[in-house]
């Protein structure tokens, strides 16, 4: 069996889902790193690197059968203890740790990530050991594409299903896992397709105190929210109001869901006592359902012709110089299209009345995003 999938690897048949593949997306370093994941083994790559590859993923499943069979992939002695007695998951996480500055120095990155993957097995034994391989291999990626020998691509394909137990824990337990491995956690989590990623998060999301872990968990949420999760989301964005990043997708969580349910709790949130947050959701409740369609501001930047001619957030740009918005992008070229001694007629809906705006061509001063009824 092993050898049937030693030679689906070397010829580029195997699929990253039966190779245990992650997946992968946008934002931050872990998704980056992710995204390569994704990209994984297709798309316009030439034969000599589909072949180093195939050979990394070969000499990493050689690691990994080594370790199963109780041999180190440093070839030395390791799975019992003396007399050939069975060992304790802590002895043998011990043993299996003592192996990671030789491989180190030998730069056998494919025998690392055995390594890591042996450590995972065993459980919260083994998790300490697992996490350190991986930030070894954060520190030796920096901003290139490979180190000790493997691709990125490689190491973040390790992360499988075989490997969520300690991603879900990592983000149990928030003081025992770095913040980069939280991140990474919560980016690899959202693509292993055998797990439900979107009670993870949004549990850990209680918990999760770094500023850039919690915004990332959130930007996750929002693609993973179900009708069940709308009171821990309510609860969510109560906790997290003074992060602009994680309440914001939060909130678009709770529009995303649609239903009375999630509407009542952006209501609720909307007569909160905190004002960033009754603001943010009076905002969040105009997209759940706009009065008209067209270019809802969400921002007016200091000093410019929206902030002078009293344009809101909120406000709602249905058309430009009598044509109408359809998108963000589509007001920007209208916008960019009229010189600014020319004057021009902006129409608003506020609160559900329209209101004209004479302005001059050439910049406004917001940004937005584009909604309809």
């Amino acid at each position: 069996m092993w050898l049937q999938r030693t030679r689906d690897v070397a010829s580029g048949t195997l699929t990253d889902h039966a190779a245990g593949n992650a997946g992968v997306a946008d934002g931050g370093e872990a998704e980056e790193e992710a995204a390569g994941s994704k990209a994984g083994g297709g798309g316009s790559r030439s034969l000599r690197e589909k072949l180093a590859e195939a050979r990394e993923e070969i000499r990493s499943l050689e690691a990994e059968i080594a370790l199963l069979k109780g041999n180190s992939p440093a070839g030395e002695e390791g799975a019992g203890g003396p007399g050939g007695r069975p060992v304790s998951p802590e002895e043998r996480a011990k043993q299996l740790r003592a192996l990671i500055p030789k491989l180190l120095e030998k730069k056998d990155g494919a025998a690392l990530m055995a390594l890591m993957k042996e450590l995972a097995a065993l459980g919260e034994a083994g998790y300490a050991g697992a996490m350190q391989i991986a930030e070894i291999f954060r520190r030796q990626f920096g901003n290139g594409d490979r180190a000790l020998g493997v691709a990125k691509v490689q190491f973040n394909k390790a992360f499988g299903a075989a490997m969520a137990p300690l991603l879900k824990w990592a983000l149990e337990n928030p003081e025992k896992a770095s913040p980069w491995f939280r991140a990474h956690s919560v980016n690899m989590l959202y693509w292993i397709s055998d797990v439900d990623a979107g009670p993870i998060l949004l549990a850990a999301l209680g918990k999760e105190k770094d500023a850039n872990v919690s915004a990332s968990m959130a930007n996750y949420l929002e693609h993973l929210a179900k009708p069940e999760m709308v009171g821990d989301l309510l609860a969510a964005a109560r906790s997290h109001s003074d992060r602009p990043r994680t309440l914001q997708p939060i909130l678009d969580s709770l529009i995303a869901i649609r239903t009375p349910e999630s509407e009542a709790a952006l209501r609720d949130l909307a007569g909160d006592s905190d004002p960033t947050l009754r603001s943010e959701a009076q905002l969040a409740l105009i997209e759940f359902s706009p009065p008209a369609p067209g270019v809802m501001v969400t921002l007016t930047q200091p000093k410019s012709q929206a902030e002078s001619l009293g344009i809101r957030r909120g406000d709602i740009i249905v058309s430009y110089d009598g044509k109408p918005v359809e998108s963000l992008d589509a007001l920007r070229r209208q916008v960019m299209q009229k010189p600014v001694s020319q004057i021009v007629t902006l129409m608003v809906n506020r609160d559900g009345q329209l209101v004209p705006i004479q302005l001059k061509g050439g910049r406004i001063g917001i940004d937005g995003k584009y909604v309809k009824p």
